[in-house]
């Protein structure tokens, strides 16, 4: 499998597909998110349209108000810089 390296935060961070940082995201959300909620979020993975995903986790924690752990954020922090997008901008609210 091909790697690549991410910055993430201060750390240098090698993985695998952004498919795979998302399928550890859904494996963190699964005691915080609703079968509906991760249902809704698979959909757009099945698809190929990560970033849709990943904003749509965000949009669920903002409108939900639900608590974010520290490895969540993370792999949110992670995934954005993968995929290049600026989801510093989409967390303000977390």
């Amino acid at each position: 499998m091909k790697t690549t390296t991410y910055t993430c935060g201060d750390k240098m961070v090698v993985f695998g597909k952004v498919e795979d940082l998302l399928f550890q995201l859904i494996a963190e959300l699964k005691t915080i998110f609703s079968e509906v909620e991760l249902n809704e979020i698979q959909k757009f993975i099945d698809v190929a349209e990560y970033g849709l995903a990943l904003e749509t986790v965000i949009a669920i924690y903002l409108e939900e108000k639900k608590s974010i752990s520290s490895k969540a954020l993370n792999l949110i922090e992670c995934l954005g810089a993968a995929m290049s997008m600026d989801v510093k901008s989409l967390l303000k609210g977390l």
